[in-house]
């Protein structure tokens, strides 16, 4: 009796397995997502506010894992003191381990595009900006 619960639970495993690698139509998640070749925005280019509203809101608007909301003008300062080149830097790249992924999760954003949400916070947080200075 027992041999044959054992040898129907490995026959429903394997039919569970081999249904659910066969579905071509399941999501991917997170990880196959962010390691997908995704075209960069060439078209028109959107605005540090759209793009803010679009993917850095999912962060910053509520000081996830230390990113810095737009009206905080204390921790603003403190990372535009290192320079725009090295917000931007960080934003495409990524930044500390993943904290802030790469192209601030905004796969799709030119580097414009980036800038122009970086600049939007930072006028948010009421500092004034000089990117020529870097």
């Amino acid at each position: 009796m027992k041999i044959s619960i054992i040898k129907l639970l490995i026959g429903m495993i394997i039919l569970y397995l081999m249904t659910g690698c066969a579905n071509e139509e399941k999501t991917t998640g997170f990880w196959q997502e962010m390691h997908t070749d995704t075209l960069i925005n060439t078209g028109t280019q959107r605005s540090g506010e759209q793009v803010y509203k679009n993917k850095c809101y999912e962060c910053h608007d509520r000081n996830t894992q230390g990113a810095p909301m737009p009206g905080d003008n204390y921790e603003w300062s403190i990372r535009y003191q290192k320079g725009f080149a090295v917000l931007l830097k960080h934003t495409i790249y990524g930044y500390n381990r993943g904290v802030m992924p790469i192209r601030g999760g905004c796969r799709d954003c030119s580097e414009k595009e980036l800038s122009n949400a970086i600049i939007y916070m930072l006028k948010s947080s009421g500092i004034e900006i000089n990117v020529t200075k870097d």
